[in-house]
């Protein structure tokens, strides 16, 4: 019953360590930040009249109108169902 016990806390001592010594990784499930270029790059060849884009950051789905160097003209429709139309830089927008 000695032998057990002057075991118990070296096995106990060993089993932390090995647990600790594991590295812990965790995969990345988002895609790998892109430059601001790239995205430019990514948006200025893609967007044609007639598509459906959304602001990165949100907001309601618009309907390309016409691109025009870096401003792409959208119009949607807002929550009281009243048509609105703005322009937006190429690099806010992505396709819906």
């Amino acid at each position: 019953m000695k032998a057990f016990t002057k075991w118990t806390p070296n096995a106990a001592a060993l089993t932390l360590a090995v647990a600790l010594s594991v590295p812990l990784s965790i995969p990345a499930f988002s895609e790998p930040a892109r430059s601001v270029t790239a995205i430019h790059d990514q948006t200025v060849a893609s967007f044609q009249p007639g598509e459906l884009v959304r602001l990165r950051s949100g907001g309601p789905v618009m309907t390309v109108s016409n691109v025009s160097g870096d401003q792409v003209d959208c119009y949607w429709m807002d929550s009281s169902g009243q048509p609105s139309a703005d322009k937006f830089p190429i690099s806010v927008l992505k396709k819906f």
